[in-house]
């Protein structure tokens, strides 16, 4: 258990605007690299966002685990994401084919589900598959996925990071998940903003003490 929640919501506050200002603001980071250090001004922006995402789902999913640390209505929060299955003709990726261009699933099948934020931390806390999802500023990662080779648009450099493709070890032989950036940061907020008034506590008929907090 944290010993106090407000310094990991303050932080997790400042992770999910880091966030939302990588969302438009990253390409810019990484188009005015240059020198011969170039390649470690990338390595350190993109790293940066992966660090934001990875340390805030694990405040998120900490502090939604401990019932005196955020309120009931926060705990129950949902997270709207898109889930690509597994190709039924092909295997679920090992380490190596995570690192590839994720042919094995289908991207034409897109289907949106409404998960906990749990379970939505768990995918990035034990991610095997992990990739910024890249798209041009106002146009769905599905629909610039989906771009034909000849579209203009093509040629162009992404200019917006849409959200993260994402899967566990378990996950992965199934679907692999699309989280916008948009509801991370939503969900983020939402925990990170989240203030107890009350915490209530009761004993079950075991002796065992339940806690809600209000």
């Amino acid at each position: 258990m944290f010993n106090e929640s407000w310094p990991w919501k303050r932080d997790l506050a400042a992770a999910a605007d880091r966030l939302e200002e990588a969302r438009l603001g990253l390409a810019h980071r990484l188009e005015f690299g240059d020198g011969d250090d170039a390649y470690e001004q990338e390595t350190e922006a993109v790293y940066q966002v992966e660090r934001d995402v990875m340390s805030g789902a694990f405040a998120a999913r900490r502090l939604i685990g401990m019932p005196s640390k955020v309120t009931k209505r926060a705990r129950a929060t949902k997270a709207v994401v898109t889930r690509f299955p597994l190709r039924g003709d092909v295997s679920a990726p090992d380490t190596w084919d995570a690192l590839d261009d994720l042919e094995m699933y289908d991207m034409d099948a897109r289907r949106d589900v409404s998960i906990s934020a749990n379970e939505m931390c768990n995918l990035f806390v034990h991610s095997l598959i992990f990739r910024l999802a890249w798209t041009l500023e106002g146009l769905s990662w599905a629909n610039y996925w989906a771009l034909p080779a000849d579209d203009p648009r093509c040629e162009a450099m992404p200019t917006e990071v849409s959200g993260l493709l994402v899967a566990t070890d378990k996950s992965s032989s199934q679907h692999l998940t699309l989280v916008s950036v948009v509801e991370l940061v939503r969900v983020f907020r939402i925990l990170a903003n989240d203030e107890v008034s009350q915490v209530i506590s009761r004993r079950d008929h075991q002796g065992r003490v339940h806690v809600t907090a209000e």
